[in-house]
């Protein structure tokens, strides 16, 4: 099909403005992470207690998200402007980013100063001021940064490829999955030795590396593509397929065993990808009914804030819960969520828009 009209179906496709599924399934992957790091006690299925898989599928949604308006905007344009990306990147990641890392540096320099957590914060704030955590192991809550370090890395890398090396970003794509893979498969510990790297070390970049943020990038040129977007709508094109992969995701998720490094992790990537897939590709598909729910749509579009958020909120949960002395389970779950969601909801009203705003001077 190549040199000829796309069909239909991906024409229709490219027209799509927004994805009506997308905000769902970051709210999936922000819940998993919360309920990660707050459930306390056993539940008997290994799927719960691996919430920690929500930062993969949030990767795969980025990865995807970020290169299909690429495209597009190449397709409009013959040319990415990556001023205005980076821009539009500065807008919406640095303000409430550097925000809470300013505020917790002015708590850790002044009231919570002999607060024990304080020394481990100066620590951090180095690796995390620099978007470089995923590189090195940190010691406090800020180790939840080590995700939006990949995630900045990412986009200083790949835009400018499909920018200015077109023709050569298959064959990177391929060579950063395959390094990916050696990392996390634990096949290149004599090179990360020389590296200076102890065993095992930097955890989160052997056990996940940039192996689902490809795997978007790659649905997202599969998808863009005529020809490999027929074929993929024919696999993932069915209204229940998006049912069937988020069934795979949850049954690979409770793989046996304490580590799922290797073939088990880079399986659910796989199935995650398929998800995200079929939950774009066509807009009436059985699941979308759930990922539009108004409180699940409204999470997910506030899933950056409540990331950043959620470990403060985790904090104070737990101290209120430790006065009134209940059992802090489901109740700290709860009420994390509860507290991370209105600080999320606050900071996006009434400090965030006034970036995001600017955004549309400099949208595609």
């Amino acid at each position: 099909m190549t040199g000829t009209l796309p069909p239909a179906a991906v024409e229709a496709y490219r027209a799509q403005r927004t994805f009506g599924a997308l905000d769902g399934l970051r709210a999936f992957s922000i819940l998993a992470v919360l309920w990660h790091h707050t459930y306390e006690a056993p539940t008997g299925w290994r799927a719960t207690e691996r919430g920690f898989l929500g930062v993969d599928l949030f990767f795969v949604i980025s990865g995807f998200l970020i290169v299909t308006l690429l495209l597009r905007e190449r397709d409009r344009h013959t040319t990415i402007s990556l001023k205005n990306f980076y821009i539009r990147r500065f807008l919406r990641i640095f303000p409430v980013y550097y925000g809470v890392l300013v505020v917790l540096g002015l708590v850790f320099a002044t009231i919570g100063r002999q607060a024990n957590m304080a020394a481990g914060f100066v620590h951090d704030l180095p690796w995390a001021l620099t978007y470089t955590s995923n590189w090195v192991g940190l010691v406090t809550f800020l180790e939840i940064t080590w995700s939006l370090s990949a995630e900045e890395q990412f986009y200083l890398l790949w835009p400018p490829l499909e920018r200015f090396v077109r023709r050569a970003v298959v064959p990177a794509l391929v060579v950063l999955l395959v390094v990916s893979q050696v990392i996390h498969f634990r096949l290149a510990e004599p090179v990360m030795a020389a590296l200076g790297f102890a065993p095992h070390q930097p955890e989160m970049l052997r056990q996940t590396g940039f192996t689902p943020i490809m795997l978007g990038v790659l649905l997202a040129h599969a998808l863009h593509d005529p020809t490999w977007h027929v074929r993929l709508r024919a696999v993932l094109g069915a209204r229940a397929a998006p049912v069937v992969a988020l069934a795979a995701v949850l049954a690979l998720a409770t793989w046996p065993g304490d580590d799922i490094t290797g073939w088990p992790r880079l399986l659910v990537h796989v199935a995650m990808t398929a998800l995200v897939g079929a939950a774009v590709i066509r807009e009436d598909h059985w699941l979308m009914p759930v990922l539009r729910l108004r409180p699940l749509a409204r999470i997910g579009a506030l899933s950056y804030g409540i990331y950043l958020f959620h470990m403060i909120g985790r904090h104070m949960a737990k101290a209120f819960l430790a006065r009134i002395d209940v059992p802090q389970w489901i109740a700290l779950t709860l009420l994390t969520l509860t507290i991370t969601y209105v600080v999320a909801e606050l900071s996006f009203r009434f400090y965030e828009s006034r970036f995001l705003r600017l955004k549309e001077r400099f949208s595609a």
